[in-house]
């Protein structure tokens, strides 16, 4: 009796799981390659002179993903109701100095469970006229557009807003709230993120899941040759099984591209799972998918460009990321995070952290790292980035995110520099 009891809790949720995609199918029919195209070409012209961060054409850029969600009547997400949130950055990389910008933010409330949220991101930002971030050289002084970088998560966040606004108006909107959030600063150091992670307008505990979309747009020249109908799936299963199932499952009963995990691990030497506005989310323990296409030889370059976009592939990896949103904030549960084994944390000895700061090298080596105390935390800075450590146990310090441990002999005015396979002594000067 009670096993036939479990099969019919079953068979009732598999109905209720398919009846929701097919409420579903009718509304992603509205991602459609033509109008990503449209939005894209814009969004990506040399008008916006490469969106970098503080600048013109960012300026521009925040303009025209506000008037979108004003003209298609998707409220503001931000207490001031104008779809800004503002901040300074400090720009260490390139010497920009401080600039004003913002994140830009809408959201579809939930019509049961409102006060759960499902955030989208994609950033908004690129790297301008290329003269801190280009693969080019530092002073090539060409338009960056950044269409798939990240034009291409940005307009497929657009295009996903759109068919939840359309389902709602049909009286078939989520009953989880869904945020759509477009970060500013992600190519000096994910900044717009963790302003927003360390300034939330909506509690990071009631954040059920965070789908990022980042490079959606064109095809990996490594996977040549192989099924062109995939997306690079990331950090699915980092924290919950639960999402990792609902996302596989998710797949299979609607758009069945190849989810390929290649870059899933947290220590695959692209160290992809670090390199995006997810990872904000996800050190705060929200579970998280990152939805990726690859790079390409355009990367960075002012050759990424919106005729290289492969439109029919990003209206399907849309439809994808449409599909799972849709799960995730219409069952009944939110999504379940694994246990998580204890962390054990070194509470480092703050007046020793004088003898750490200073200035290191080797002879005969480029390498500068400058170590520097703000706040009671220990950063280091190399080639005007600069990284918080965290303490690991006595005189030693790391970075998961960059994958850094330093080991500091005050005694001897040595640091222990390793990255990866590389490894090398400094000296403090």
């Amino acid at each position: 009796m009670k096993r036939l009891f479990l099969l019919i809790l079953v068979s009732l949720f598999s109905i209720n799981s398919h009846s929701q995609l097919q409420k579903a199918k009718k509304f992603a029919k509205t991602i459609t390659a033509e109008d990503l195209k449209e939005y894209l070409y814009v969004y990506a012209s040399d008008e916006f002179e490469g969106r970098n961060t503080g600048d013109a054409g960012q300026k521009k850029a925040v303009e025209y993903l506000r008037n979108f969600y004003i003209e298609n009547e998707i409220e503001p997400g931000d207490p001031d109701k104008d779809y800004f949130q503002k901040m300074k950055l400090n720009l260490r990389r390139g010497n920009e100095g401080e600039v004003d910008t913002e994140n830009v933010i809408a959201i579809i409330k939930g019509t049961e469970i409102p006060e759960e949220y499902v955030i989208l991101t994609a950033h908004l930002d690129h790297v301008g006229y290329g003269r801190t971030g280009s693969r080019a050289g530092r002073n090539v002084n060409k338009i960056h557009n950044g269409a798939d970088d990240d034009g291409s998560g940005t307009v497929a966040v657009l295009e996903i807003a759109q068919a939840f606004k359309e389902a709602s108006k049909k009286g078939k909107g989520p009953k989880r709230s869904i945020i759509f959030l477009h970060v500013t600063g992600e190519e000096k150091g994910l900044l717009g993120s963790a302003y927003y992670a360390d300034n939330p307008i909506y509690p990071l505990e009631d954040t059920v899941t965070n789908l990022n979309l980042d490079m959606i747009g064109r095809t990996d020249p490594t996977r040549e040759g192989k099924n062109r109908e995939y997306i690079y799936i990331i950090g699915s299963d980092h924290d919950s099984q639960d999402l990792h199932n609902l996302s596989e499952k998710t797949n299979s009963e609607t758009v069945n591209i190849d989810l390929d995990y290649r870059f899933n691990a947290k220590d695959d030497p692209q160290r992809f799972y670090y390199r995006s506005d997810h990872y904000n989310f996800a050190k705060n323990g929200i579970p998280i998918i990152f939805y990726f296409s690859g790079t390409h030889p355009d990367y960075h370059m002012p050759s990424d460009t919106p005729d290289k976009i492969e439109y029919d592939l990003l209206e399907v990896r849309s439809r994808l990321v449409f599909y799972t949103a849709w799960n995730i904030a219409n069952r009944e549960e939110r999504i379940v995070l694994d246990p998580k084994p204890e962390v054990k944390t070194f509470e480092v000895d703050e007046d020793k952290l004088d003898g750490y700061a200073g200035n290191y090298g080797a002879e005969g080596i480029p390498l500068k790292i400058g170590v520097f105390i703000r706040d009671k935390n220990l950063f280091i800075e190399v080639m005007n980035q600069s990284v918080q450590l965290d303490p690991l146990s006595e005189d030693v310090f790391g970075s998961e995110a960059m994958g850094l441990k330093l080991t500091f002999d005050t005694a001897n005015g040595t640091m222990e520099f390793k990255q990866g396979p590389y490894q090398i002594k400094l000296n403090k000067e």
